[in-house]
């Protein structure tokens, strides 16, 4: 009566499991591409070297400007975004230059830029949602020579999450 050894197919067995773990990595990685970061509207190589100048300007711009969304919640599929700039003073601000990005926290690809108009001491921008569910709302305002980001996370289903 002859023993059988099973170790040699085990060890083959986990051989080729590996291997096919290793496929399913690639496979996954090459579907699933990482796309970058746009809070800054920029390639993260430009915010690299700027950062610290960003910084600055931010904190220059809340000690002179107050920025409050007055949006709370985005409609589907016609949405509008209303916000206020104002000066320490309460006095609105009108010359501001606004752009706002409509982006998806997952993907850039239903990205929707639209700068912002001014009407009455509100600044307004309209667009059109091609999905309902969750969007970051990303605001790159020009005023006084000082350029900074405020991103807002919002969503068509409920109430501002959270500013970011």
């Amino acid at each position: 009566m002859s023993e059988r050894n099973y170790w040699p197919h085990f060890i083959i067995g986990l051989v080729f499991f590996a291997i096919a773990l290793g496929v399913w990595t690639v496979k996954s990685a090459i579907d699933n591409p990482v796309e970058m970061d746009n809070t800054y509207m920029m390639p993260y190589q430009q915010v690299d070297s700027k950062i610290y100048d960003l910084e600055k300007m931010k904190r220059e711009f809340a000690k002179k400007y107050d920025l409050v969304i007055l949006t709370t919640k985005l409609d589907y599929p016609e949405a509008t975004l209303r916000f206020t700039i104002r000066d320490k003073n309460g006095n609105p601000v009108k010359k501001a230059k606004v752009l706002v990005l409509f982006t998806r926290p997952d993907t850039t690809k239903h990205d929707i830029k639209k700068e912002a108009t001014y009407k009455e001491g509100v600044y307004e921008v309209h667009v059109k949602l091609p999905l309902e569910g969750r969007w970051d709302v990303i605001l790159k305002v020009e005023v006084d020579q000082l350029t900074v980001f405020d991103k807002y996370k919002m969503s068509t289903l409920r109430e501002m999450l959270k500013k970011a």
